[in-house]
């Protein structure tokens, strides 16, 4: 991570690469609503995995959970920007751009949600996976014509 106080570029590709990544540690350090969407990408990628999902659909939950991580991540950093632009005076054009970014976040947090339900529903309470087997039926019907 870079020293406070620092404004130099990053001089080749894996010191660009190192500092993204102490970004994102840190940012999961210290931010509470960005490690707690963490925590639930790995709880439920977890729980996905106990109950036999498939590997398409654990990729879908693991896309719809780091899509909702990228959105809380430009939320906080939208926040202290605009705090730090305005002294932390109110103004309603701040207040307006910092609820469009959480409803930024609010969206794909219940897209990611919604998605893992959805999915967990699907293996315990659905017919399997149907969606396979229509198309073997499919293609059985088609050779007996």
């Amino acid at each position: 991570m870079r020293k406070p106080g620092c404004t130099e570029k990053y001089s080749n590709l894996l010191e660009s690469t190192i500092g993204a990544a102490c970004g994102l540690f840190y940012a999961i350090r210290t931010e509470k609503k960005i490690r707690q969407v963490f925590l639930c990408m790995v709880g439920f990628t977890i729980i996905c995995m106990i109950a036999d999902v498939g590997y398409f659909q654990i990729l879908m939950i693991i896309f719809s959970w780091v899509l909702a991580l990228i959105c809380e991540i430009f939320n906080t950093a939208l926040e202290a920007a605009l705090d730090y632009a305005c002294n932390k005076e109110f103004h309603p054009l701040i207040r307006q751009g910092k609820d469009y970014a959480a409803a930024c976040t609010f969206v794909a947090l219940v897209f990611a949600i919604f998605l893992t339900l959805f999915v967990l529903w699907e293996r315990h309470f659905g017919e399997g996976y149907p969606r396979t087997k229509t198309f073997e039926v499919t293609a059985s019907l088609e050779n007996q014509k």
